[in-house]
């Protein structure tokens, strides 16, 4: 009995739909004016990509030489070099 009238409130609804409510058109919107806070909010917000960008060259050439000096170390083990310079499970030898 539940499911036949649930199936009548959904075609009931179809064919009786509410109207959209429709909202006042507005016809200018004037930005706020940046204050001497606002502005040193959007100076911080600046700060972590600036951080980012000075030192991202820096941190990628730090990486290849931890990697480099990983794959010196695993032929120095005699174990099979990688390029990330981490042995595998199934390259280590017993």
């Amino acid at each position: 009995m539940t499911l036949f009238t649930k199936g009548m409130g959904a075609v009931l609804k179809t064919i009786f739909k509410p109207k959209p409510k429709t909202s006042p058109t507005i016809n200018s919107v004037k930005p706020n004016k940046s204050d001497k806070a606002s502005k040193h909010k959007v100076n911080l917000a600046k700060i972590p990509g600036k951080v980012k960008n000075k030192w991202e060259k820096d941190m990628v050439d730090l990486d290849e030489i931890g990697s480099s000096v990983k794959r010196m170390t695993q032929k120095l083990k005699g174990e099979k070099p990688t390029k990330s310079g981490v042995s595998k499970g199934k390259d280590l030898k017993d």
